[in-house]
């Protein structure tokens, strides 16, 4: 019988192959000046919507939600909406492979301010980590690499919202066992948050067949099951195993991207993916040991 260790990587592996398909498939609907803030709040809706039928989310939200979840699943929320509506708005301006590894630049950034969150000082090794993340995001934004847009620039927004999400995901679920009651808070937060912007962010509110299932398939695979494994797995792993994991979603979107848009990446931006991903996995394992020595002399 597998350890909960294990299915938690398997689960959370899964989550990232989901998501980096959903780069280019967004891309795709985003092209024909649709506006993000709708297409958010359309996923969000029909992700609420396909939650009521399951007798366990109407139990854990309904029963026994307390002020104290509620509270924390809007402040996740708030952090998965800066998540979502940076993405979302900086893909249409940016690729979707270079979108899908800005985007990962939250995994370094989990790494740096995991200890911050713990009261603790990031060790060299972590700086470092950062620091070529940093280059990395450099040549992957640089002219020879078609240069810093504003579609980066919100998706560099992007990461450090997801960065916050994901610290604070295993922050409260910690003690927390009812974590799908933490579900329904975030997408209506998310939701809500999105509608509220469909003025503001530009864009055509508009509605196709191609659009609908987009969001159908973003609602259930990449948004209820991501959000309810996060929740329920993402503990026994933590925050930086977790990351480790989550470095695969952009080479996935790259992947999909190259498959289903024909998307090349010059040579300048393939040095930068690369740093990018050293960085991520440098930050995140020289967290990691760190953690096993204190649980050592503990």
């Amino acid at each position: 019988m597998l350890s909960k260790k294990i299915l938690a990587n398997i689960y959370l592996l899964l989550v990232v192959v989901f998501w980096g398909l959903t780069f280019p498939l967004q891309k795709v609907i985003l092209i024909n000046s649709l506006s993000p803030a709708f297409y958010n709040a359309l996923r969000f809706f029909m992700a609420i919507i396909f939650l009521i039928p399951f007798k366990a989310f109407r139990k854990n939200f309904f029963s026994s939600l307390t002020k104290e979840e509620l509270f924390h699943g809007v402040i996740l929320g708030l952090f998965l909406s800066g998540g979502y509506v940076f993405q979302t708005w900086g893909l249409v301006y940016t690729t979707a492979s270079k979108s899908a590894f800005i985007t990962a630049l939250y995994v370094g950034l989990v790494a740096i301010m995991a200890p911050f969150l713990e009261r603790k000082a990031p060790t060299f090794l972590q700086i470092v980590a950062l620091g070529i993340s940093i280059m990395a995001l450099y040549f992957l934004t640089s002219p020879a690499g078609g240069g810093f847009n504003l579609g980066d620039f919100l998706t560099l927004l992007c990461a450090i919202s997801y960065a916050l999400h994901v610290l604070f995901i295993t922050h409260f679920t910690r003690e927390n066992e009812s974590e799908l009651s933490l579900l329904l808070p975030q997408l209506v937060t998310v939701m809500l948050v999105n509608v509220i912007l469909i003025p503001v962010i530009p864009g055509k509110v508009i509605l196709n067949r191609e659009i609908f299932f987009t969001a159908v398939f973003a609602a259930i695979f990449a948004t209820i099951f991501a959000i309810a494994i996060q929740l329920k797995y993402q503990k026994y792993v933590g925050s930086l195993g977790s990351s480790l994991v989550y470095v695969g979603e952009p080479a996935f979107a790259l992947l999909f991207a190259v498959i289903l848009l024909g998307e090349k990446i010059t040579m300048i931006e393939g040095l930068g993916l690369i740093m990018m991903v050293v960085g991520i996995i440098l930050g995140s394992l020289s967290t990691i040991k760190e953690k096993e020595q204190e649980s050592e002399v503990g």
